[in-house]
């Protein structure tokens, strides 16, 4: 069995029973004590939706229901919307992480899951524009979260006006993680929210290394707002539902990446 799929049958068993032993998990999923002792060692640590307690683990109740429950309902189906691409997309997406690195991370779905993925291992500063994300990294005691200042809007939990220029106007980040509504060959990466569209231009021009995190539905589409257009200097993370005459285009235009259904989580 796959490490990605014993995690997870792992997480749905103590997530219905609410408690479960180590001994269970080990009888249950066909493994060692061992191995199910470190995978909860793993979960608890990667996930934040379990607890180890002696001789087992038990769910947090405050964990998958509380990290959402800040979100209104729009944001949330946005959420949702092809979760699993945007789990593989930012898992990735979170390898180029390093020690030491000052990150920005976009506001946005996906940039929800990649917080999640941050390796708590590694020191790293991280400048949030959106609240529901800083507070996704509030238990990773290793990661420096500065939160953007700026007119904060409920709708989206994001942080925007020009006085995110001015917070940003003195830093120079190692990497910025951006999102994107559409992308384009013609118009490039586009928004639908014209502030919005304000505050990721700034990211852009805030980093050393840029990458897109976008999923196989937004291409080929044009938003409202044009962000940015494709530059050769940029990594596109994508999953491998794009179409292979779209891969080879966009492929002339900057760098992407296709991460498969494969790639364990």
């Amino acid at each position: 069995m796959i490490t990605k799929k014993r995690h997870d049958l792992m997480l749905e068993m103590i997530k219905k029973s609410k408690t479960v032993s180590i001994m269970d998990l080990a009888n249950e999923l066909g493994i060692s004590q061992v191995t199910a002792r470190r995978d909860i060692e793993h979960l608890e640590k990667n996930t934040n939706k379990i607890a180890k307690i002696r001789g087992g683990a038990e769910w947090k109740e405050t964990s998958s229901t509380s990290s959402t429950d800040y979100l209104n309902t729009r944001f949330y189906e946005q959420y949702e919307k092809n979760k699993d691409k945007k789990e593989r997309i930012a898992q990735k997406a979170a390898v180029f992480i390093q020690e030491k690195d000052n990150i920005i991370i976009d506001a946005g779905s996906t940039m929800l899951h990649l917080a999640r993925f941050i390796d708590n291992s590694k020191k790293i500063t991280a400048f949030l524009t959106a609240v529901n994300i800083a507070e996704e990294l509030e238990h990773k005691s290793l990661v420096t979260k500065i939160l953007m200042g700026g007119v904060f809007r409920s709708r989206t939990t994001t942080m925007i006006s020009s006085m995110i220029e001015q917070s940003l106007s003195n830093i120079y980040a190692d990497k910025v993680f951006v999102g994107a509504s559409a992308l384009s060959i013609q118009h490039g990466f586009s928004c639908n929210d014209i502030l919005e569209a304000d505050v990721k231009k700034i990211l852009l021009k805030s980093a050393n290394e840029i990458f897109w995190l976008v999923d196989s539905a937004k291409f080929d589409n044009i938003a409202s707002f044009q962000i940015s257009e494709i530059q050769a200097n940029h990594t596109i993370i994508t999953d491998d539902g794009l179409d292979p005459k779209l891969i080879k285009e966009f492929g002339k235009k900057a760098k992407l990446i296709i991460v498969g259904k494969d790639e364990s989580m």
